[in-house]
Protein backbone atom coordinates (compact mmCIF):
# COMPACT_ATOMS: atom_id res chain seq x y z
CA UNK A 1 0.00 0.00 0.00
CA UNK A 2 1.39 3.27 -0.99
CA UNK A 3 1.67 6.06 1.74
CA UNK A 4 -0.86 8.75 2.45
CA UNK A 5 0.13 11.72 0.36
CA UNK A 6 1.26 14.46 3.49
CA UNK A 7 -2.25 16.65 3.10
CA UNK A 8 -4.17 13.45 3.60
CA UNK A 9 -1.96 13.28 6.82
CA UNK A 10 -2.38 16.58 8.34
CA UNK A 11 -5.80 16.37 7.22
CA UNK A 12 -6.53 13.00 8.91
CA UNK A 13 -3.90 14.36 12.11
CA UNK A 14 -6.13 17.22 12.20
CA UNK A 15 -9.34 15.19 12.32
CA UNK A 16 -8.12 13.57 15.06
CA UNK A 17 -7.54 16.81 17.57
CA UNK A 18 -10.24 17.96 16.85
CA UNK A 19 -11.84 14.88 18.08
CA UNK A 20 -10.06 14.66 21.12
CA UNK A 21 -10.31 18.40 21.86
CA UNK A 22 -14.75 17.55 21.02
CA UNK A 23 -14.17 14.34 23.50
CA UNK A 24 -12.59 16.94 26.28
CA UNK A 25 -15.46 19.28 25.91
CA UNK A 26 -17.92 16.72 26.51
CA UNK A 27 -16.14 15.27 29.56
CA UNK A 28 -15.90 18.66 31.06
CA UNK A 29 -19.47 19.80 30.58
CA UNK A 30 -20.67 16.35 31.86
CA UNK A 31 -18.51 16.66 34.80
CA UNK A 32 -19.78 20.44 35.06
CA UNK A 33 -23.51 19.45 34.99
CA UNK A 34 -22.73 16.60 37.28
CA UNK A 35 -21.25 18.57 40.30
CA UNK A 36 -24.11 20.88 39.84
CA UNK A 37 -26.81 18.26 39.89
CA UNK A 38 -24.96 17.50 43.53
CA UNK A 39 -24.70 20.47 44.41
CA UNK A 40 -28.52 21.36 43.99
CA UNK A 41 -29.42 18.05 45.71
CA UNK A 42 -27.19 18.86 48.99
CA UNK A 43 -28.84 22.78 48.85
CA UNK A 44 -32.10 21.21 48.43
CA UNK A 45 -32.00 18.08 50.68
CA UNK A 46 -28.59 18.62 53.27
CA UNK A 47 -28.17 21.79 54.11
CA UNK A 48 -30.33 24.11 55.95
CA UNK A 49 -30.99 27.02 53.57
CA UNK A 50 -33.93 25.47 52.01
CA UNK A 51 -35.48 24.13 55.37
CA UNK A 52 -38.84 24.88 57.26
CA UNK A 53 -38.03 27.77 59.68
CA UNK A 54 -41.74 28.84 59.83
CA UNK A 55 -45.22 26.71 59.74
CA UNK A 56 -47.61 29.52 58.85
CA UNK A 57 -51.58 28.90 60.19
CA UNK A 58 -54.44 30.85 58.84
CA UNK A 59 -58.18 30.40 58.83
CA UNK A 60 -58.29 29.18 62.87
CA UNK A 61 -61.05 30.03 65.19
CA UNK A 62 -62.28 27.18 66.94
CA UNK A 63 -58.70 25.18 66.34
CA UNK A 64 -55.49 27.05 67.46
CA UNK A 65 -52.32 27.45 65.59
CA UNK A 66 -50.48 25.29 68.49
CA UNK A 67 -53.39 22.22 67.09
CA UNK A 68 -53.01 22.80 63.67
CA UNK A 69 -48.74 22.43 63.90
CA UNK A 70 -48.93 19.41 66.10
CA UNK A 71 -51.04 17.49 64.11
CA UNK A 72 -49.29 18.50 60.76
CA UNK A 73 -46.04 16.80 62.50
CA UNK A 74 -43.59 19.33 60.45
CA UNK A 75 -40.51 19.85 62.06
CA UNK A 76 -38.24 23.26 61.58
CA UNK A 77 -35.34 21.76 59.88
CA UNK A 78 -36.87 19.77 57.64
CA UNK A 79 -35.76 20.05 53.67
CA UNK A 80 -39.01 21.54 52.44
CA UNK A 81 -38.33 19.30 49.23
CA UNK A 82 -39.02 16.53 51.96
CA UNK A 83 -42.28 17.94 53.70
CA UNK A 84 -45.18 15.63 53.06
CA UNK A 85 -47.16 17.57 52.20
CA UNK A 86 -50.37 15.38 51.10
CA UNK A 87 -49.74 13.17 55.15
CA UNK A 88 -49.62 16.60 57.17
CA UNK A 89 -52.94 17.62 55.26
CA UNK A 90 -54.57 14.51 56.14
CA UNK A 91 -53.62 14.68 59.57
CA UNK A 92 -54.71 18.31 60.29
CA UNK A 93 -58.35 17.24 57.99
CA UNK A 94 -58.63 14.35 61.62
CA UNK A 95 -59.52 17.84 63.96
CA UNK A 96 -62.70 18.03 64.53
CA UNK A 97 -63.33 21.62 63.68
CA UNK A 98 -61.53 21.35 60.46
CA UNK A 99 -63.74 21.47 57.18
CA UNK A 100 -60.66 21.27 54.99
CA UNK A 101 -57.15 21.79 54.69
CA UNK A 102 -54.17 22.98 51.69
CA UNK A 103 -50.90 22.82 52.65
CA UNK A 104 -48.31 24.90 50.24
CA UNK A 105 -43.97 25.28 50.13
CA UNK A 106 -43.12 28.66 50.20
CA UNK A 107 -40.13 28.44 49.42
CA UNK A 108 -37.07 29.37 50.79
CA UNK A 109 -38.58 28.51 54.48
CA UNK A 110 -41.63 28.20 54.61
CA UNK A 111 -44.87 26.12 55.03
CA UNK A 112 -48.66 27.71 54.80
CA UNK A 113 -51.21 25.42 56.15
CA UNK A 114 -54.81 27.37 55.11
CA UNK A 115 -57.25 25.67 57.23
CA UNK A 116 -60.92 26.11 56.55
CA UNK A 117 -63.40 25.64 59.58
CA UNK A 118 -66.43 23.60 59.27
CA UNK A 119 -69.40 26.68 59.84
CA UNK A 120 -71.61 25.76 63.17
CA UNK A 121 -75.38 25.61 62.89
CA UNK A 122 -76.62 23.14 65.06
CA UNK A 123 -76.41 23.52 68.92
CA UNK A 124 -77.31 20.49 71.47
CA UNK A 125 -77.68 21.14 74.79
CA UNK A 126 -75.14 18.54 77.05
CA UNK A 127 -75.88 19.49 80.45
CA UNK A 128 -72.96 21.16 81.00
CA UNK A 129 -73.28 23.41 78.46
CA UNK A 130 -74.00 23.24 74.03
CA UNK A 131 -71.95 20.45 71.59
CA UNK A 132 -71.43 22.82 68.58
CA UNK A 133 -72.44 20.82 65.30
CA UNK A 134 -72.07 21.34 61.41
CA UNK A 135 -74.80 21.53 59.09
CA UNK A 136 -73.94 17.66 58.75
CA UNK A 137 -74.23 17.06 62.50
CA UNK A 138 -70.58 16.58 62.64
CA UNK A 139 -69.98 18.16 66.55
CA UNK A 140 -66.81 19.94 66.31
CA UNK A 141 -67.15 22.66 69.77
CA UNK A 142 -68.34 22.31 73.01
CA UNK A 143 -69.04 26.07 74.51
CA UNK A 144 -70.86 27.01 77.81
CA UNK A 145 -73.62 29.19 74.93
CA UNK A 146 -74.45 28.96 71.82
CA UNK A 147 -73.65 31.86 69.34
CA UNK A 148 -76.68 33.36 67.98
CA UNK A 149 -78.59 32.21 65.00
CA UNK A 150 -78.38 28.50 65.57
CA UNK A 151 -80.70 26.01 65.63
CA UNK A 152 -81.11 24.03 68.90
CA UNK A 153 -81.54 19.93 68.79
CA UNK A 154 -83.32 18.60 71.59
CA UNK A 155 -81.40 14.95 71.41
CA UNK A 156 -79.21 12.49 73.05
CA UNK A 157 -75.88 14.44 72.94
CA UNK A 158 -74.07 11.07 73.08
CA UNK A 159 -76.01 9.45 70.22
CA UNK A 160 -73.48 10.92 67.24
CA UNK A 161 -75.37 8.86 64.74
CA UNK A 162 -78.28 10.11 65.68
CA UNK A 163 -76.77 13.82 65.55
CA UNK A 164 -75.38 13.02 62.05
CA UNK A 165 -79.16 11.90 60.91
CA UNK A 166 -80.21 15.34 62.08
CA UNK A 167 -77.85 17.04 60.37
CA UNK A 168 -78.75 14.86 57.25
CA UNK A 169 -82.38 16.38 57.43
CA UNK A 170 -81.33 19.55 58.30
CA UNK A 171 -78.74 19.84 55.42
CA UNK A 172 -81.48 18.76 52.96
CA UNK A 173 -84.01 22.07 53.49
CA UNK A 174 -84.03 24.15 51.47
CA UNK A 175 -82.94 27.25 52.60
CA UNK A 176 -85.46 29.42 52.83
CA UNK A 177 -87.01 26.66 54.96
CA UNK A 178 -84.03 26.25 56.94
CA UNK A 179 -84.23 29.54 57.61
CA UNK A 180 -87.97 29.15 59.41
CA UNK A 181 -86.81 26.12 61.68
CA UNK A 182 -86.54 27.04 65.31
CA UNK A 183 -85.85 23.80 66.61
CA UNK A 184 -85.21 20.34 65.85
CA UNK A 185 -86.24 17.39 68.26
CA UNK A 186 -84.53 14.01 67.53
CA UNK A 187 -86.75 11.33 70.21
CA UNK A 188 -84.61 8.40 68.17
CA UNK A 189 -83.75 7.36 65.18
CA UNK A 190 -87.43 7.08 63.71
CA UNK A 191 -88.79 10.25 65.25
CA UNK A 192 -86.72 13.33 64.28
CA UNK A 193 -89.09 16.68 63.58
CA UNK A 194 -88.58 20.24 62.98
CA UNK A 195 -90.21 23.14 65.01
CA UNK A 196 -90.99 25.94 62.71
CA UNK A 197 -90.88 29.96 63.91
CA UNK A 198 -94.18 30.17 63.23
CA UNK A 199 -94.97 27.57 65.41
CA UNK A 200 -96.29 24.89 63.29
CA UNK A 201 -95.03 21.23 63.14
CA UNK A 202 -92.92 18.97 60.90
CA UNK A 203 -92.78 15.31 61.57
CA UNK A 204 -90.49 13.66 59.50
CA UNK A 205 -89.48 10.35 60.82
CA UNK A 206 -86.01 8.83 60.05
CA UNK A 207 -83.00 10.28 58.01
CA UNK A 208 -84.14 8.53 55.19
CA UNK A 209 -85.00 9.58 51.79
CA UNK A 210 -84.53 13.45 53.50
CA UNK A 211 -84.38 15.04 49.95
CA UNK A 212 -87.21 13.74 48.86
CA UNK A 213 -88.79 14.28 51.98
CA UNK A 214 -87.73 17.89 51.50
CA UNK A 215 -89.20 18.33 48.32
CA UNK A 216 -92.74 17.32 49.53
CA UNK A 217 -92.40 19.87 52.52
CA UNK A 218 -91.39 22.57 50.06
CA UNK A 219 -95.24 21.58 47.95
CA UNK A 220 -96.77 21.40 51.13
CA UNK A 221 -95.82 24.51 53.40
CA UNK A 222 -97.55 27.22 51.21
CA UNK A 223 -100.77 25.51 51.56
CA UNK A 224 -101.06 26.17 54.90
CA UNK A 225 -101.55 24.14 58.21
CA UNK A 226 -100.01 23.31 61.89
CA UNK A 227 -99.00 20.35 61.38
CA UNK A 228 -97.34 18.05 58.76
CA UNK A 229 -95.90 14.90 58.26
CA UNK A 230 -93.64 13.98 55.31
CA UNK A 231 -92.76 10.48 56.86
CA UNK A 232 -93.85 8.79 54.45
CA UNK A 233 -93.16 11.17 51.38
CA UNK A 234 -95.85 9.16 48.67
CA UNK A 235 -98.54 9.77 51.89
CA UNK A 236 -98.20 13.11 53.14
CA UNK A 237 -100.15 14.86 55.51
CA UNK A 238 -100.96 18.18 56.73
CA UNK A 239 -103.46 19.55 59.39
Amino acid sequence: MSPLPLDATGRLESRRRKDRRRLVRRVAVAALVGLLVSGLVWLAVFSQVLAVTEVAVSGTKVTTGAQVRQAAQIATGTPLVLVDAAGAADRVAGLPAVASVSIRREWPDRVDVAVTERNPRLAIPSGTGYLIADATGVVFDAVLSPPRGLIQVEADPDAQQLLVDVGTVYSSLASGTAAKVSRMVAAGKDSISLRMQDGSRVFWGSAEQSPLKAQVLEALLPQGGRSFDVSAPSHPTKR
